[in-house]
């Protein structure tokens, strides 16, 4: 897409569940451990209306320190990460959509990755965009088995 900027990276899929449902499951950060294949533990700091401050821990205990602003009309939950020191700017988001089957849901992500100075040195460009894309391909294919088996379990 031309004039697309190079830092953000999407991707979807069609999962079971109307988006409604969808969202509101998504919007329990403590299901993230089951939601999202690298997130082993959930810490809520604050949660008030649509924002909240939640850390996701990783199981080899890297942990994301996210601020989550979300925009339920929308069905849109977006968040950046705060915790990064200074060395990325990093922000997300899922949006829920109709899609053509019935009872079914087009999920959508657009992540932004941009590292910048010291970390310039370290990372290049080309593996953070190949690390947002493994990120996302995961998280996607994640979500759409982890609603697969809330369907099949009704």
């Amino acid at each position: 897409m031309a004039g697309a900027d190079p830092a953000i990276t999407e991707g979807e899929v069609t999962i079971d569940g109307d988006p409604a449902t969808v969202f509101t499951a998504a919007l329990n950060y403590k299901s993230w451990t089951e939601l999202m294949p690298d997130v082993a533990k959930v810490e809520i700091h604050d949660q008030k209306g649509d924002d909240a401050h939640v850390t996701l821990v990783a199981p080899n205990g890297h942990r994301d320190n996210l601020h989550f602003h979300n925009t339920p009309q929308a069905r849109l939950i977006w968040f950046e990460d705060t915790g990064n020191g200074g060395r990325a700017d990093v922000w997300a988001e899922i949006v829920f959509l109709p899609a053509v089957q019935p009872s079914s849901t087009r999920v959508h992500i657009r992540l932004y990755a941009k590292v910048h100075g010291v970390a310039t040195l370290v990372v290049s460009e080309s593996d953070v965009k190949a690390q947002r894309e493994q990120k996302i391909t995961a998280e996607l294919s994640q979500m759409r088995e982890y609603f697969r088996r809330r369907v099949a379990n009704r």
